[in-house]
């Protein structure tokens, strides 16, 4: 990368801290939570009963919600990423609903080759085991296939993890997706471990300013609730809904529910619980947007060599212009007038006069100043009282 490709792409990281005002994702992965997690309330009541086919049935509606919702905000987050006007949030679940299934062919990918990476090491520890050569090729095998390992369950929680989303939201197939994140797990892994990390610290402290923003504001505003409602409203399940506790969690529990303010303090707490989830998560997904747009160039100049071997260190070259043969024959362009011509013409007809002179005229004429008529198709030299061209036989026009 070059360096104004690196400060682009530390700009592009703190932007990231502006996805908190993405009102199109916030939107869609608020729903996204609420519907969620009433599905799970759901299973959860459907399993209680006994009802396993239900219980089924509603996780994985619950699990669908989740996967094609949170692929939607993706995309939206993306569009804002990329500079691109956002999508409607119905265009959005549309494009998710047909691209979010190459996710999971990505992560299928992925398991397998770590499937077979894990069975040639298991096959070469195999051959270690012969008598004779068994420890010396163990000598050989161990460094290599402990860098390999490492190196290969550190890229997957740093680059295929978080930046496999972000591929497929920008519109690349399965193949394309496992490929490029091969090619920038092999060539920009420390980078992109480091922006990660960055990206994570910044969730971090965003999900730590919300929680102190909720817990403050929630004991001030429980404390001048109880105060002002009274002894209906409980301090402690007002501060209850606010950390994502239900009303179902409260009576399993054993703690009464019975004010309907006390109701009404568990709805709205958790609204404000998960809002709190849903602004670090944006934070970290535009992060994650960023940084495969970042290193995304090393795996697209694999796919398209030709156009991206400029870089802002080395400018491009001037490629030699195409000659396009010129057209011949009465297409052909008129060609210029030389003093040769003139010099002909004037020959072949020279000046006459009205009666012969005995003496010379001392007439000093710039034959390339005369006026010389020409074709007005091939644009040859022709003399004035032709009625055609010479060269192409067009009809020539009376010359004075």
């Amino acid at each position: 990368m070059s360096i104004s490709q690196k400060i682009r792409s530390a700009d592009a990281l703190l932007s990231c801290l502006d996805a908190v005002r993405n009102g199109p994702a916030l939107g869609l992965l608020l729903g996204t939570f609420s519907i969620s997690g009433l599905l799970l309330a759901m299973t959860q009541q459907a399993a209680a009963r006994g009802q396993d086919f239900a219980a089924l049935i509603y996780g994985l509606l619950a699990l669908g919600a989740a996967f094609y919702g949170g692929n939607a905000a993706g995309i939206v987050v993306m569009d804002d990423a990329k500079g691109r006007p956002r999508r409607a949030v119905g265009e959005a679940l549309k494009v998710a609903l047909r691209t979010a299934h190459r996710l999971l062919g990505v992560l299928a990918l992925t398991a397998l080759a770590y499937a077979v990476g894990g069975l040639l090491v298991a096959l070469v520890l195999l051959v270690c085991k012969t008598p004779v050569f068994g420890p010396l090729v163990f000598t050989l095998v161990l460094p290599l296939a402990v860098v390999a390992c490492g190196l290969a369950l550190l890229a997957l929680p740093t680059v295929i993890m978080p930046l496999a989303a972000p591929a497929v939201w920008d519109g690349a197939s399965t193949m394309q997706c496992a490929s490029r994140l091969f090619v920038i797990g092999r060539e920009r892994l420390l980078g992109v471990v480091v922006m990660m990390l960055i990206v994570s610290v910044l969730a971090w402290l965003v999900g730590a300013m919300v929680m102190f923003v909720v817990q403050t504001g929630g004991h001030a505003v429980a404390r001048l609730a109880a105060a002002v409602l009274g002894a209906d409203v409980a301090l402690g399940q007002m501060m209850a809904g606010l950390f994502g506790v239900g009303l179902r969690s409260l009576t399993s529990a054993g703690v009464p529910v019975s004010s309907p303010y006390a109701v009404a303090a568990l709805i709205g707490g958790g609204v404000v619980f998960a809002v709190s989830l849903v602004l670090p998560s944006l934070v970290y997904l535009r992060g994650a947007c960023a940084v495969y747009l970042a290193h995304v160039d090393a795996a697209l100049a694999h796919e398209q060599p030709a156009a991206f071997r400029q870089t802002d260190a080395q400018p491009a070259t001037p490629t030699a212009p195409v000659r396009v043969p010129a057209p011949r024959g009465i297409l052909a362009p008129p060609p210029q007038p030389s003093g040769l011509d003139t010099t002909i013409t004037m020959a072949r007809s020279p000046l006459a006069t009205d009666r012969p002179s005995t003496r010379p005229l001392d007439v000093d004429l710039l034959l390339d100043d005369l006026q010389v008529p020409t074709c007005a198709v091939c644009g040859h030299v022709v003399q004035r009282n032709d009625r055609f061209c010479g060269v192409c036989g067009a009809p020539q026009p009376a010359h004075e």
